[in-house]
């Protein structure tokens, strides 16, 4: 049991500073072409973290859990343009790299406790943003 407690708090702590971290990447910029090209490869790289948190929980999950998860990461798709896409053909590049890393931990405690022992196909099929 400590050593379950212990891998969750370095995970989150982990995750914390990865976050602070990566915002504090672009803070240095202070031309919207410089924030925007930081924010760009930050989001680049959540994205391929966020697709590999998901596969991994796709692996760890029961294959009726996996239609569920399939689905709800369809309309998080969904959410996630509508709110990152203020007008027609453009982009807020920061706002996807936010939105994908709160899904990606979202995700990985998800994963967490399927690893526990302790999954639980509700929370994984069920809608995690407002």
């Amino acid at each position: 049991m400590k050593r379950l407690i212990g891998s969750v708090l370095a995970g989150m702590l982990a995750i914390a500073f990865h976050g602070a971290q990566a915002q504090g990447e672009c803070d240095k910029y202070t031309t919207s072409y410089d924030l925007t090209y930081c924010y760009s490869k930050l989001f680049l790289k959540s994205d391929k973290e966020l697709n590999s948190v998901y596969n991994e929980l796709r692996g760890a999950i029961k294959e009726g859990t996996k239609k569920q998860l399939l689905s709800v990461q369809r309309d998080w798709m969904k959410y996630r343009d509508q709110t990152c896409q203020p007008t027609a053909g453009t982009i807020n590049v920061d706002c996807n790299y936010d939105v994908n890393r709160k899904r990606s931990e979202y995700l990985r405690d998800r994963l967490r406790e399927c690893k526990s022992g302790t999954c639980r196909d509700d929370m994984i099929g069920s809608k995690s943003w407002s």
